[in-house]
């Protein structure tokens, strides 16, 4: 699976195999996410402060996740 950032005790990662539109998850210790590049998400039992910061390094990092997700999610190379 793609980790593509870490911090502390959670990290944002693209699966393989996986449905549009693009978006990340979050794993946590209390819970797990999923986040869309366009804001949205679905939160469950990621901290609120956490989920700000993952939000925030979504949003500033679209274009490697689109490549992260491309790779991971081409179905030419599977």
């Amino acid at each position: 699976m793609g980790k593509i950032h870490s911090a502390a005790n959670w990290l944002i990662r693209v699966q393989g195999h996986e449905h549009p539109p693009v978006h990340v998850h979050i794993l946590h210790p209390d819970g797990k996410a999923v986040i869309y590049l366009d804001g949205a998400d679905i939160n469950s039992g990621v901290p609120a402060a956490i989920l700000k910061l993952a939000k925030e390094w979504v949003l500033a990092n679209e274009e490697s996740i689109r490549a992260e997700w491309a790779r991971m999610n081409n179905p030419v190379a599977r």
